[in-house]
């Protein structure tokens, strides 16, 4: 059953103080219904060796599982596989683990389902399965009151009807959470605590299906600024903790959030972050809001609720080529592509061929393929462009210059300097650049853009070619962070 506190118990578990001394090494792994076991391995490999980025299909080594088996061998480590679905997965994960259990080693599963508890018998070793039960009336209601009231105690008139709200949450701990974010953020009275009573009267929480109504639910209570800004946090894997600073980016490029008279757009920011992890639908990670996850369950339903909102979506090479344009019609067209791109004349990249759809899309994402004879000028709408870690040929830097509506940009390359045609980039705020270990000239001509604010880059010199003179940056006061190494 979904909800009963599996992952938060891992969780609580994986990051213990003397659990994290004990262990040389520790990784951890969302399987989820990922049937590709190399890219899984690929994952825990870059855990273990302390690397944090997201696995592409053209990131995995063919000899991954030998490699992964090295780097365990002779230490002792952890190894917490969550959402396992079945014994074959299971199987194909743990054959490259060294089974060293005398150095205390471990791997912990969990498995969201009940009937599932076979796969947890099946990888048994040090303990049998550990069956997490509900929530006695008591301790429910203890749990939704602390979720309302924090240290105070719920007065009397309220009582009655808190503890119908919480027996109608059948003792699941992830519902009484949601509907306690639900209930914080009302006035304490009688009549909204019924509203709320009477709208659970209907559920049964025997499936996921049930708690998602929650779900749905909860997010019917979010004020409508929040709502895209909670499904965004789709777009990140389930289980990567999602630093603070990295929402200000997406949700400002995306137009989410914008400053106000009295708020900049960092300021914006933490309260919107604020209001979601009241909520309880947003989990506060690394203390002191560095950084935070959503649930499975909610990731799911973040993902199925951004595609009915046209909000945005994941994408396949297959989606990009034979989507109807009906389907692809997005209000605020975002595509984050994680998968290999087969074909080198995808009718999604090409001017001649018109893809109907192109011309509505305004955040683009690719983190796999090669870039074959792609093309981007034809994208006209784009606010936010993030190719990182591919090198990017001539000719593609040069037609990003005609991208005006650019509001976001990471991009890797091996080049001398930015072409001129950036200069267009009239409402760039944000540049990311990875130059591959060589030195960039960033001339005035970028520094000047009206609108950057945020500029990181390795080696890079601040220089006016042309005049052969330092560039002041203190001349240009738009600008708010500068991240660079400095070569001259």
């Amino acid at each position: 059953m979904p909800g009963l506190g599996k992952t938060t118990l891992a969780y609580s578990a994986y990051t213990e103080k003397s659990v994290v001394g004990h262990f040389d090494i520790r990784a951890w792994c969302t399987v989820d219904q990922e049937h590709n076991e190399k890219k899984l391995l690929q994952k825990i490999f870059n855990e273990v060796i302390g690397l944090k980025e997201r696995v592409s299909e053209d990131d995995i080594d063919g000899d991954i599982a030998d490699k992964l088996r090295r780097q365990l061998f002779g230490k002792r480590y952890l190894i917490v596989l969550d959402d396992l679905w079945d014994t074959a997965t299971w199987d194909e994960l743990t054959r490259p683990f060294p089974t060293e259990f005398q150095k205390g080693s471990r791997v912990i599963l969990t498995s969201r389902k009940s009937r599932k508890k076979e796969v947890a018998l099946h990888g048994k070793c040090h303990s049998d399965p550990l069956d997490l039960r509900l929530l006695r009336p008591e301790e429910s209601w203890e749990l939704l009151e602390k979720r309302i009231f924090g240290e105070e105690r719920c007065p009397n008139e309220l009582k009655d009807v808190g503890e119908k709200i919480a027996q109608k949450c059948d003792r699941l701990p992830l519902v009484l959470d949601l509907i306690g974010g639900v209930v914080s953020r009302m006035e304490k009275k009688e009549a909204l605590w019924l509203e709320v009573l009477n709208n659970l009267s209907s559920f049964i929480f025997k499936d996921e299906e049930e708690v998602m109504k929650v779900i749905q639910l909860s997010y019917d209570h979010l004020s409508g600024h929040l709502k895209p800004c909670l499904l965004y946090l789709a777009s990140y894997p389930k289980d990567e903790d999602i630093a603070i600073s990295w929402l200000k980016d997406l949700w400002s490029d995306e137009g989410l959030v914008e400053p106000t008279d009295l708020k900049s757009v960092e300021e914006v920011t933490e309260v919107y972050v604020d209001e979601l992890i009241s909520s309880s639908l947003v989990i506060v990670r690394g203390g002191r809001h560095l950084s935070c996850q959503i649930h499975d369950l909610v990731h799911d339903f973040c993902s199925i609720k951004a595609r009915k909102e046209k909000l945005f979506d994941l994408k396949s090479s297959i989606f990009l080529s034979l989507s109807s344009s009906s389907d692809m019609m997005l209000r605020r067209r975002t595509i984050i592509y994680d998968e290999d791109i087969h074909s080198d004349d995808s009718s999604f990249f090409s001017p001649e061929k018109r893809n109907p759809c192109a011309k509505h899309l305004l955040s683009l994402k690719i983190e796999s393929g090669y870039l074959y004879n792609w093309h981007l000028r034809h994208l006209r709408l784009l606010k936010r462009l993030d190719l990182w870690g591919k090198i990017l040929p001539d000719t593609f830097l040069k037609e990003i210059g005609m991208l005006i509506h650019l509001r976001c940009l990471r991009i890797e390359l091996k080049a001398k300097a930015l072409p001129p045609s950036f200069s267009n980039l009239c409402n760039l705020e944000t540049l990311v650049v990875d130059n591959s270990g060589s030195n960039l000239v960033l001339s005035p001509t970028i520094w000047g853009l009206a609108k950057l604010q945020y500029v990181s880059s390795s080696d890079c010199s601040v220089f006016d070619s042309d005049i052969d003179k330092p560039t002041k940056l203190r001349e240009y006061d738009n600008l708010k962070s500068v991240s660079t190494s400095l070569v001259r």
